[in-house]
C-alpha cells in the first residue's frame, strides 16, 4: 500500500513535468493547430462542419445520344477513391492545370464504367449543399424519397466533356 502511494505521488509530478515540457514543442511542431490540450491535438474533438459545404459532381447530359432529363448526378461519396480523384481533377481544371488530360485519364474511366455506356457527355460542377436541409430532410433521404443530390446548388460549371470528342466547351 505504502510503495502504491509512493509510485502515485512521484507519477503526478513526472507526468506534470512531461506535459510543461510538451507545451512548447507543440508549437513548434504543429503550427497549423496552435491549441494545446492534453495528450491530443484539439483538433480531434473541435470538428463541427460547416453549414453549407462545397462538393465536385458530374451531371450526365446524354448517354449514347440520349439526352438525359433533369439534372441527373453521379452521386459523389467521400469514401470512394474516385471521387477523390474527381475533386482533384476539378481542383487542377479550376487552376487551369493540364486539365483535358487528366480529365481523360482519370474521369473518363469512371464515367463509362458507372454508365456502361460507349459515349458520355458530362458536366463537371462544384455544387454547394445546406447541411440544414438534408438534416431536416433525412427521413425522405432514409427512406429512398429523395437524394442528397437533391439539394445541390451549382455554383460553378468546371467544364463540359464528351467521352468520344473531348471537351465541348
Amino acid at each position: 500500500m505504502r510503495s502504491r502511494h509512493r509510485l502515485i505521488m512521484g507519477l503526478i509530478p513526472a507526468i506534470l513535468a512531461c506535459y510543461i515540457v510538451m507545451l512548447p514543442l507543440n508549437s513548434v511542431i504543429d503550427q497549423e493547430h496552435p491549441e494545446i490540450f492534453p495528450f491530443f491535438d484539439w483538433q480531434l474533438f473541435a470538428y463541427v462542419p460547416d453549414a453549407r459545404i462545397s462538393k465536385y459532381g458530374l451531371i450526365l447530359e446524354s448517354i449514347d445520344g440520349n439526352q438525359v432529363e433533369g439534372v441527373h448526378y453521379l452521386i459523389p461519396n467521400d469514401s470512394i477513391r474516385d471521387w477523390k480523384a474527381l475533386a482533384l481533377v476539378a481542383e487542377a481544371c479550376q487552376k487551369a492545370v493540364a486539365c483535358d488530360s487528366e480529365v481523360m485519364e482519370i474521369v473518363y474511366p469512371i464515367v463509362l464504367q458507372l454508365t456502361a455506356a460507349e459515349v458520355i457527355e458530362f458536366r463537371i460542377v462544384q455544387a454547394s449543399v445546406d447541411l440544414d436541409d438534408i438534416q431536416a430532410n433525412i427521413r425522405d433521404i432514409a427512406a429512398g424519397r429523395a437524394s442528397r443530390t437533391d439539394f445541390f446548388q451549382i455554383e460553378t460549371e468546371i467544364g463540359r466533356w464528351n467521352t468520344r470528342s473531348g471537351r465541348v466547351g
